[in-house]
């Protein structure tokens, strides 16, 4: 449910869409809990998408952080779904600026850490800060590589922005884009359809060895 795409190492003709089209196929993988049945296991086609914009901006003072909850939860940006046949697929750009992202789902989670005991992202370390850390070279605006996918009552994804020491005030600009996708459950699907779906995995799938 979050991945950060690399840069390309071949080019593609004709280009292939980097985003979900209508017709494509999704498949949840079975570590999906059951409190998500409606789509645990499941494979869907794609029937129809929506893009929509969406920029996030916040202006804070160096050495400081502020926490992005992008669920629909009291004071989150509403970047979730509200109906259950709704895959929303996110792509993340991050605009220039002294900053790193670091994620978490659920708070306090960390999604990207290392095995060894405290190699966990930590703000407040001068070296630790930097674990798992995103920066706006690794997906900007016009190549966004930062992908999030969200279903309705998943877990809220959080964005920790921390401006480094030494700044003196800067402004993070955030720049989404939302993929709507409407979707169709294909309740037998063949070996070709499983083949060619793509394959959203649960986040606890990305910390194993935590």
């Amino acid at each position: 449910m979050l991945e950060l795409k690399p840069q390309p190492l071949a080019t593609v003709s004709p280009p292939v869409p980097k985003i979900l089209q209508e017709g494509y196929f999704v498949r949840f993988t079975d570590q999906w809990p059951d409190t998500l049945s409606n789509v645990k296991g499941k494979l869907f086609q794609i029937e129809k998408t929506n893009q929509v914009p969406y920029d996030i901006t916040r202006i804070i003072p160096g050495g400081n952080y502020t926490d992005v909850d992008l669920s629909n939860a009291t004071g989150g940006e509403n970047i979730y779904p509200e109906n259950t046949r709704t895959l929303y697929e996110t792509l993340i750009g991050l605009h220039l600026g002294n900053y790193l992202v670091h994620f978490y789902i659920p708070a306090g989670e960390y999604v990207h850490r290392l095995e060894q005991a405290g190699m966990v992202p930590n703000v407040a370390s001068a070296t630790l800060r930097y674990l798992g850390a995103r920066k706006p070279k690794d997906s900007p605006p016009d190549d966004k590589r930062i992908f999030t996918y969200s279903v309705k009552d998943l877990e809220p994804l959080i964005l920790r922005l921390l401006v480094d020491n030494g700044v003196l005030w800067e402004k993070m600009v955030l720049e989404l884009l939302v993929n709507k996708c409407y979707l169709k459950q294909i309740p037998s699907p063949t070996t070709e359809q499983i083949a060619r779906a793509k394959k959203i995995q649960y986040y606890t799938e990305l910390r194993w060895g935590a």
